[in-house]
């Protein structure tokens, strides 16, 4: 019995130890493009054309003028092999989407080349925009049309129902935004999880570790994070997971907000 134990410890502190310097290492290496002059649609492959991006400034201008919420599309190439879910919601971080005191923020990311999609919300809007909700939006809206090549259509109109949703929660009316309505059927393909299954592993095994090892593999991981951050220097913008930081405020015209990891994600 002692054996099986002093087994699962050792096994349990080189898994939280592996996940985290692997965290560490997806920070040091992941570089974020910097916010669009445009600043609610970043179209960083080109897939939209003009009409449509003029389209989302219009509405998320309207939307922060009336609410202060910020939505904000971004599409990209490739994830560099990072889950989409860690990019967005680092990314989220990285500009301060949203205001910083209502962390009223939200993302929509797509990875062309990945042909996948997220959609994170800041605490803030997760009552306005559950997460099985906009799993539903993108799995019912925007991926029929990401499946036929046209982006512009299907961005354009879960970016509509988005933030309509958000303007019903601050209980206002957008004059430029379509009148979009959600098909009828109820099924969903997206997954809805506001974390990744890995977040979920490694607090099992924080827990572990709190129980039989007395909590051991925390306090040399609080160094290690402590040392990393030291080591790293103060925040910038332009820098990978660790840099733009939103003390203070995002930059590109962002607030500071951020997120808590809620929204959904799939692919097409």
């Amino acid at each position: 019995m002692l054996k099986t134990n002093k087994g699962f410890k050792l096994l349990s502190s080189i898994l939280i130890l592996v996940a985290i310097l692997f965290s560490i290492s997806v920070k040091a290496e992941t570089n974020f493009p910097k916010p669009t002059n445009l600043k609610y649609v970043n179209d960083y492959v080109g897939v939209l054309d003009e009409p449509t991006k003029e389209y989302l400034v219009s509405v998320g201008k309207e939307l922060e003028d009336k609410t202060s919420a910020q939505s904000v599309v971004v599409i990209i190439n490739s994830l560099e092999g990072i889950d989409i879910e860690s990019y967005a919601n680092q990314l989220f971080r990285t500009w301060g989407i949203g205001q910083k005191d209502k962390d009223n923020g939200l993302l929509i990311l797509i990875a062309i080349d990945d042909r996948k999609w997220r959609v994170e919300v800041g605490r803030g809007l997760e009552g306005a925009v559950p997460d099985i909700y906009s799993a539903r939006v993108m799995d019912q809206v925007a991926k029929p049309s990401f499946k036929n090549g046209d982006f512009n259509e299907g961005i354009k109109n879960s970016y509509s129902i988005f933030a309509d949703s958000i303007a019903k929660e601050y209980n206002v009316t957008l004059e430029k935004n379509l009148n979009i309505t959600m098909p009828n059927t109820q099924s969903s393909q997206g997954n809805g999880r506001g974390t990744s299954m890995v977040v979920y592993i490694i607090l099992g095994l924080l827990a572990a570790d709190l129980i039989f090892n007395r909590a051991r593999v925390i306090r040399t991981l609080i160094k290690i994070l402590f040392w990393s951050s030291f080591f790293r220097g103060p925040r910038g913008g332009g820098g990978g997971f660790g840099g733009g930081g939103n003390s203070g405020g995002g930059f590109g015209g962002f607030g500071g907000g951020s997120s808590g990891g809620g929204g959904s994600s799939g692919d097409w």
